[in-house]
């Protein structure tokens, strides 16, 4: 992703397994958003997945 975005002038959303465990590290790699679908509608409090995900995607 890192090599994309590096690559490109456009905006890059990375798309695919990402979740709490490797959000940090998508961020990490310089992308401008992300697609969590599975990571929030996949679970039985999708409130609360997306509070954690949200406060783990805005910590720098």
């Amino acid at each position: 992703m890192k090599q994309i975005k590096e690559a490109v002038s456009i905006p890059v959303v990375g798309i695919g397994g990402i979740g709490l465990s490797n959000i940090g590290e998508v961020k990490g790699a310089g992308v401008d958003g992300v697609s969590v679908i599975s990571a929030i509608f996949g679970t039985p409090d999708i409130q609360d997945a997306a509070r954690r995900l949200a406060r783990a995607w805005e910590k720098p």
